[in-house]
């Protein structure tokens, strides 16, 4: 019974449909509206766990006949345990097809596999996952260099959306989320200088120089470390996981992890429930009795593996279609300024008082929450005033500050702060 449950979703997933808000006429990033193209880039190179070199390649798929200026993009990984897979994998390709058709560009990126000596112990594995992070970076950069220079892909690079399947959402998940000052645990003693020995989180795969900031994240069936790196103003999140998976756990469990630390991670079920306790803006669905991606097993394309697909498309579209917005970079022809507030955070960190100094020429509202995502603070900051934190106020630890300007949302910007 439970193989064929998404056919009983189809109906509640018909009326979340018409509740569905998109920003572009036409149907554009909803229906299926064009047909594709795709082509295939060199993105980077960079060293493997045995020390050779490999070139790192993507394919792109673009909508055919898209006049767009400034377009969104998918960017997806493929699944396969860091020891296997392609980038061509059905359900990546599967992914990609579909949202292509709705005028995303997509693009399905490499990243190198394997661990050193054959081990997957713990390093290994936090080695391979950094390394598939690293690359994923450097394929993020590689849009941010073309659409400031040749422009050949037309991207918006305030709307790149990162995800992918299995492996590949572990990549996407640690790449958006993971922060080094930030844990609910003390980080084992190897992960450090493991994540030093390759060069540190951004690495050297390619296209240094350029931003790797995302949008958004597509989680199929991951998992992450710590789920209280995910703050209120971190990207955005479509998730599905299942219930009964076998393979990434959906919640942790703390009797089988105490066996197999490489197990000490949170799957969607405890990251649905991170989400669903801040204000991240999220929409994340967990397969009842569904096993590890369950989309593409036990045969791709064939029931119930295609109910659970289309499921997961639809979960994803009506996500991504009012949270794309059209063509964002020319509004009614006027350029969209992007801003860098011109605002100092004063000591930082601090044992005692913090000065907040605003040189902006507008009024700002400054937003402060704390790590478990509880608002601690709401106060406006006049145009060229000063605002003062108090430790005393607060207590130590770390806090997340948003700056915003009332009325201009793509006017923003986000600090961590420190209280010690």
């Amino acid at each position: 019974m439970k193989n064929y449950l998404p056919l009983l979703l189809l109906p509640l997933l018909t009326v979340l449909q018409q509740s569905v808000v998109a920003q572009c006429p036409n149907g554009r990033y909803y229906d299926k509206i064009f047909p594709q193209s795709s082509s295939t880039v060199t993105f980077g190179n960079a060293m493997k766990f045995d020390s050779t070199f490999v070139d790192l390649q993507m394919d792109i798929y673009q909508p055919t006949g898209d006049n767009f200026a400034h377009r969104p993009l998918i960017l997806l990984a493929f699944p396969g345990s860091f020891t296997a897979g392609i980038r061509q994998s059905p359900d990546i390709v599967q992914l990609c097809d579909e949202f292509t058709k709705r005028g995303y560009v997509c693009a399905s990126i490499d990243y190198r596999l394997g661990f050193e000596g054959g081990s997957d112990c713990d390093t290994n594995q936090f080695k391979a996952l950094m390394r598939g992070v690293q690359d994923m970076k450097a394929a993020v950069r590689y849009f941010y260099k073309d659409a400031q220079t040749t422009n050949t892909f037309r991207i918006d690079t305030n709307q790149i959306f990162i995800g992918g399947s299995s492996a590949g959402a572990f990549i996407a998940l640690n790449y958006a989320y993971g922060k080094l000052d930030t844990l609910s645990r003390t980080d084992p003693a190897w992960a450090r200088p493991a994540l030093d020995s390759l060069g540190g989180p951004e690495g050297n795969s390619g296209n240094p120089g350029y931003s790797s900031a995302v949008k958004g994240v597509i989680d199929l069936c991951g998992g992450i470390a710590d789920t209280v790196w995910m703050m209120p103003t971190d990207p955005i999140i479509v998730g599905v996981h299942g219930t009964a998976d076998a393979t990434v756990s959906c919640y942790y469990d703390s009797v089988y992890a105490s066996t197999h630390p490489e197990s000490l991670l949170f799957g969607g079920g405890d990251i649905k429930n991170r989400l669903d306790h801040i204000n991240l803006n999220h929409s994340f669905y967990l397969f009842q009795g569904a096993d590890h991606v369950p989309y593409i097993l036990p045969i791709p394309l064939i029931p119930p593996a295609s109910t659970y697909m289309d499921s997961t498309v639809r979960i994803i579209r009506d996500f991504l279609a009012p949270n794309t917005v059209c063509d964002s970079a020319t509004i009614s022809g006027t350029e969209v300024l992007k801003y860098e507030l011109p605002v100092s955070i004063l000591p930082n960190p601090s044992e005692d008082i913090m000065k907040i100094v605003s040189r902006y020429d507008e009024d700002l509202t400054a937003t402060l929450y704390a790590i478990d995502g509880r608002l601690i603070l709401q106060q406006s900051l006049p145009a060229y005033s000063t605002l003062n934190l108090q430790k005393e106020k607060f207590g130590k630890g770390i806090f997340l500050l948003h700056l915003r300007q009332p009325g201009h949302p793509e006017i923003h910007s986000s600090s961590r702060v420190v209280f010690y």
